[in-house]
């Protein structure tokens, strides 16, 4: 919820319009840092919330009431009532413009009926995906115990039991009083709840941007951090076909 620069995809800021305007489907998958658990969910910008964009579904569209954190909403991705759908909503996080899911959302939502358009492709692209990474490779998280995924998995799992001690010391202390234990260790220290290192190493991408890694210890049981430390990945096949190569380096050839 905290980071949603993807590599190669940068998320993009405007001032709220005063037409007509398009929502953009997109995926997170950040641990612990994720609500409830990373149930299907949306998240989307505060400043959309009580919008004709996303509003309580017994409420006009013309008198949008505010969506309550934990409580069905109603999201639009355009002007058209043929655009909305119900959905939980969790809370705040990305850029204006965007309604970002969890895998579980759409695992549980792409083959439903009647979807808006915008919904029904975004589901198609990640499938598509999905089936170019398996198609000579196989994906460990959904299989483990296919072949040469032990070695693997037992790497990802030692990564995340390295970063263990310091999860949870930053958590019982504070993420204030970590990052002074480990002021002259620079490389340890933690942010935006003790979920992501605080010197950003990530990158940089193709428009020459970095950011900070999600680290290994804030996934949740039976997730890991991807490649670019952007999100978790799960066995959820929506992970690999959402998150595309962030996930990949969970596969193995067939």
């Amino acid at each position: 919820m905290f980071l949603r620069i993807a590599l190669g995809v940068v998320a993009l800021s405007w001032s709220w319009p005063a037409v007509a305007d398009s929502f953009v489907p997109t995926i997170y998958s950040d641990g612990y840092s994720c609500p409830s658990n990373c149930d299907a969910h949306v998240v989307f910008n505060a400043e959309h919330n009580g919008t004709k964009y996303a509003s309580l579904p017994a409420s006009p569209r013309s008198s949008p009431a505010t969506c309550r954190i934990g409580e069905i909403c109603r999201i639009c991705f355009d002007d058209t009532d043929g655009s909305c759908l119900n959905v939980m909503y969790r809370g705040s996080g990305p850029d204006k413009g965007r309604f970002d899911f969890t895998p579980a959302f759409y695992e549980a939502t792409c083959s439903a009926q009647s979807l808006p358009e915008v919904l029904v492709e975004q589901c198609k692209s990640f499938e598509k995906q999905y089936n170019n990474l398996t198609r000579d490779a196989v994906y460990c998280l959904s299989d483990p115990t296919y072949a040469g995924c032990d070695a693997l998995l037992a790497a990802a799992e030692s990564s995340k039991a390295s970063d263990q001690p310091f999860w949870d010391e930053c958590r019982e202390i504070g993420q204030a009083a970590f990052n002074r234990k480990y002021a002259a260790e620079p490389a340890k220290q933690r942010s935006l709840s003790c979920a992501y290192e605080k010197m950003g190493s990530g990158g940089p991408n193709s428009s020459g941007q970095t950011w900070r890694r999600l680290l290994p210890a804030a996934c949740q049981a039976g997730a890991y951090v991807g490649r670019d430390g952007l999100d978790c990945c799960d066995s959820n096949k929506m992970s690999l076909g959402g998150l595309g190569r962030e996930c990949a380096n969970y596969t193995v050839e067939k």
